[in-house]
């Protein structure tokens, strides 16, 4: 397609007549690269046509119907339609033929009136345009396929979600078939697919949605301008896609090359430009960047407060909340409670109803600013209207209901109810903890379920902990953490290919009736609105059958996906099994996070200690990468450079509030649950003194009270140990190396670098361009040489991922990775975490380089041991980043009994020496967290260890497991 631009006639003071072949040519004129230029263009035609002694009317008719069209693109829907009105009344006046450019009249009418929510009239148009284009084009004309859009568009309108998708999906194949065959209409199969991944979104297919999407995108890439509407749109589809389903590492360089391109050709006011920006700021709010994100937020706002004619009252209530919640964030609540206040006073001005959901949602989040601020008195009436107007309006398990409940509660407990307020919580949350557990619900709606719910349920463990009812508390902050256990495990659809047709068939199922069931609780949820009690009851009914047939189809997949059930299976363990199993001397602590700070709770075999610590969102955040920034300088000059202890004995102070500190002299051993990047901090280096001298000083360093001095430390992933095999007890051989993949020319920190990982290509190619790892080689020779025994050695070439496969595993009572690990949810095509191994020349699904958390559990392992080492397999990048809980779980799914993993990149002298004191110490008498806690140790002390007082070189490695 050509992008056009106003001819020169346009501007010349007298106007020529146009040219029969001109005015008729106008007909298939490009309106939706540049409206604006398109308009221009074609007034100026019409213009000359109007001085012109001779022009067909007919001509004459269908060039304002071009006008109309560009109208259109420019969202002057009203003025549009009017055109479009005289001209189909022209045409009828006049006897016009009946061609498929009338059918295409009659369906931009249809849609003018379908976007003004007149439905009924809009279906009769576009019933009208569908007749006429099968009964002129066939079946597979582009006419059919738009008139067919049209009707799906349609359906949409009305709710039938699932009757839109599959028309939607033969016009785009139609489409498609013929701009392939013509050259012709490029832009019609990247506009239908662009909708067809919205639709897809809708109904919670988020796998198939962002399939779609890039098909849409790579169609516009290669067939249309660099700047036309289409492509830009197809753009800033997928980042929204992938930002709508938790995967932002991806979605942010696509947004951000959305805006860039939104920006070259949309004034600076246009709404559209607040649309891409407010896509690109919730990205990076969700992905922890939030300083970045609110500036965005701020100029998508200015944007639509200066378009007040086009303001939509969630929209903008919306976005002012986020400004408020960044407030927040912060720690500015006189701002926060401001922007609050303003966001409830444009709901209520562009909504039609004071029961709209976007005023309810906004006078609840004033009311819970009003109660940060000790405003109760105003915030009350706030209240009790908004939660009135949810539970009339939304199902049991809705976010709203539950987050109102908290704040009913939070009133209570200010109130000195804080039995009332425990009781009313926990009922509220009652439904929603049921769902979150029960098999029916997807694993992806569990991660979106359990982020919403994070904050109501660190509020039930506060007030648990209040009311002394430390059994509910220790339920709540495992609840509170659940969608960080279950991110490891997050898509279906991308693993239906791996397992054969029976798995096939049954992942197909699964998500088939995972998407029914989410529609039935939308269309429940409408009918509560509606307060239809005939409907309701009929669907609760269906909701309960979609249920039974889910659970079903889960136990099927538990029977023929491997490791599934292990990888997906969160049950909250019981506060008095965790003490019965805990030792004196041993605990287990429990740390939950949300914006108002953090909730710890110590589980000791004697007792129960628990605590708090307010802190912003933001400095939290800020101390962890002051603590990283410290690693990361170390690993760079080998320890020379300071670490920052202040940072790390305030996060200590943090984490350990005063009474779990006093509670923690009585224990040598301590297990670690904690959120989100909490859980990969390097908990060994954090400092639980007041520190002496420079942080650059060697000697000071050694000096310092570390964790590590007192407490041997390990990391669990849930609150009890997950259920492995059993000890075969056939073990042979002693250790089995695999790593030091074939890959690309070093580089410090690989993984993070990488340019084609950081957009998310996880292909062989991209693979093959990672950083090798040179002492990796070395370091398995190194610990294979400390055994006695016979090895197994996989290593460069011989470290594939079929091999691994094949490699008689479960005779190796120790078996260690050298390699680089990567986090799935973020990275195109994978779903889950995974290792690298030496890439294949071609992908085939038994090795494409990467052993994955799915294919780990599939393993025979009955290990001892497994390390993971010279690589990032415990990093995040963001505040919000997810744990290496998936790789813990497939390994001990597969058969191991614990894990030693690495924070970061180990020198391979201190790699060898911290694994083999380790594992020579846990074959005493000591366990395997006391040994790893000595051998760190060890390490700090010694002087003939370069840089061997920081903790970069001696505190990488964290015991995950038993």
């Amino acid at each position: 397609m050509l992008t056009v631009t106003a001819p020169a006639p346009v501007l010349a003071a007298t106007p020529t007549a146009p040219s029969p072949s001109e005015l008729r040519d106008l007909r298939g004129y490009d309106t939706g690269g540049d409206p604006e230029a398109a308009l221009r263009h074609v007034d100026a035609v019409l213009a000359r046509a109007g001085t012109a002694p001779r022009v067909d009317p007919v001509d004459l008719l269908y060039a304002q119907a071009v006008k109309a069209r560009a109208l259109s693109s420019l969202d002057r829907t009203e003025e549009a339609l009017t055109l479009l009105r005289a001209v189909d009344t022209g045409l009828t006046a006049r006897k016009a033929p009946l061609t498929p450019e009338r059918a295409s009249l009659l369906l931009h009418i249809g849609s003018e009136l379908g976007a003004l929510g007149q439905l009924d009239e809009a279906q009769d148009y576009t019933a009208r345009a569908l007749n006429l284009a099968e009964k002129l084009g066939g079946r597979q004309s582009p006419e059919y396929a738009e008139a067919l859009y049209g009707m799906a568009l349609l359906d949409y309108m009305r709710g039938a979600q699932g009757a839109a998708i599959p028309k939607i999906a033969e016009a785009l194949a139609i489409a498609r078939a013929h701009a392939l065959a013509t050259g012709e209409n490029l832009d019609g199969p990247a506009e239908y697919g662009i909708s067809l991944s919205a639709l897809q979104l809708n109904v919670s297919d988020g796998d198939s949605a962002i399939l779609t999407a890039r098909e849409a995108l790579a169609w516009a890439e290669a067939h249309l301008p660099e700047n036309h509407r289409v492509r830009v749109q197809a753009v800033q589809q997928l980042g929204a896609i992938l930002a709508e389903t938790d995967q932002y590492a991806q979605a942010i360089p696509i947004l951000r090359a959305a805006l860039e391109k939104r920006r070259a050709i949309l004034p600076a006011n246009d709404p559209k430009l607040a649309l891409s920006l407010h896509a690109l700021a919730f990205a990076l709010d969700n992905a922890g960047m939030r300083a970045e994100a609110g500036p965005l937020y701020d100029k998508a706002v200015a944007i639509f407060e200066g378009n007040p004619d086009r303001i939509q009252a969630n929209s903008l209530a919306t976005m002012i909340g986020q400004q408020a919640r960044m407030a927040q964030w912060e720690g500015d609540q006189t701002r926060g409670l401001a922007l609050r206040e303003k966001a409830l006073a444009v709901a209520r001005r562009y909504s039609a109803s004071p029961e709209d959901l976007a005023v309810l949602t906004a006078e609840y989040n004033l009311a819970s600013a009003l109660v940060s601020a000790g405003r109760v008195d105003e915030a009350r009436p706030l209240l009790d209207h908004a939660r009135k107007g949810f539970l009339a309006g939304t199902g049991p398990t809705n976010k709203r209901r539950f987050t109102a409940a908290s704040l009913a509660a939070r009133i209570a407990v200010r109130e000195g109810r804080n039995a009332e307020a425990l009781a009313t919580l926990t009922d509220a949350l009652a439904p929603l903890r049921t769902r979150l557990l029960d098999r029916a619900t997807a694993r992806r709606d569990v991660v979106t379920m359990a982020a919403e719910s994070r904050a109501a349920f660190m509020q039930l463990a506060r007030i648990a902990i209040d009311t002394d009812a430390p059994d509910r508390a220790f339920d709540a902050l495992q609840m509170a953490n659940l969608g960080d256990l279950q991110g490891a495990f997050s898509s279906l659809a991308a693993l239906r290919d791996d397992y054969g047709p029976e798995a096939r068939e049954a992942i197909r199922s699964y998500l088939t009736l995972a998407a029914d069931g989410r529609q039935l609780r939308k269309r429940l949820d409408r009918a509560l609105i509606a307060g239809d009690r005939a409907i309701i009851a009929d669907l609760e009914a269906k909701v309960a059958e979609s249920d039974a047939r889910a659970r079903e189809a889960d136990a099927r997949l538990a029977a023929l996906v491997p490791g599934y059930r292990s990888l997906t299976a969160v049950e909250p363990a019981r506060l008095a099994d965790a003490r019965a199993r805990l030792k004196r001397g041993q605990a287990l602590l429990l740390v939950g996070a949300d914006e108002g700070g953090l909730v710890t709770q110590l589980v000791s075999h004697d007792g129960v200690v628990s605590g708090d610590a307010e802190v912003s969102g933001r400095h939290l955040m800020q101390l962890q990468q002051r603590l990283r920034a410290s690693i990361e300088n170390g690993l760079l000059d080998e320890g020379r450079a300071g670490f920052d202890r202040q940072a790390a004995i305030e996060l200590f102070r943090l984490i350990f509030p005063d009474p779990v500190r006093k509670a923690l002299r009585s224990v040598r051993e301590l297990e670690i649950l904690a959120p989100g990047s909490l859980a990969t901090l390097p908990f060994a280096a954090l400092v639980t003194r007041t520190p002496e001298g420079a942080d650059t000083d060697p000697q000071a360093l050694r000096n310092t009270h570390w964790l590590v001095r007192d407490l041997a430390t390990s990391v669990m992933i849930r609150a009890d140990p997950l259920p492995r095999r059993a000890e075969t007890g056939k073990g042979t051989t002693t250790f089995a190396g695999i790593g030091a993949p074939l890959l690309g020319p070093p580089t410090m920190l690989a993984t993070r670098s990488a340019s084609a990982l950081k957009v998310g290509d996880v292909s062989v190619e991209s693979l093959a361009r990672l950083g090798s790892l040179p002492d990796a080689e070395r370091e398995l020779r190194t610990m294979a040489s400390h055994f006695a025994g016979d090895s197994q050695l996989l290593i460069g070439p011989q470290a594939t991922e079929a091999a691994v496969k094949q490699a008689p595993l479960d005779q190796a009572r120790v078996i260690a990775f050298a390699t680089h690990g990567l986090v799935g949810g973020g990275l195109r095509g994978l779903v889950e975490p995974a290792l690298v191994m030496t890439p294949p020349k071609l992908a085939t699904p038994l090795d494409d380089g990467l052993l994955t958390a799915s294919e780990i559990a599939r393993l025979r392992l009955d290990a001892d041991w497994v390390i993971l080492s010279a690589c990032d397999t415990s990093a995040g990048d963001s505040e919000n980043a997810p744990t290496y809980s998936g790789l813990a779980r497939a390994f001990i799914s597969a058969g191991s009994r614990a894990l030693l993993l690495s924070h970061w990149p180990v020198r391979d002298d201190v790699a060898g020496r911290l694994t083999l004191r380790t594992l020579e110490g846990a074959h005493g008498k000591v366990s395997r967290a006391e040994a790893l806690r000595r051998a760190q140790v060890e390490v700090l002390k010694a002087h003939d260890v370069p840089g061997g007082a920081h903790p970069a070189t001696w505190a990488a490695f964290v015991l995950v497991g038993d």
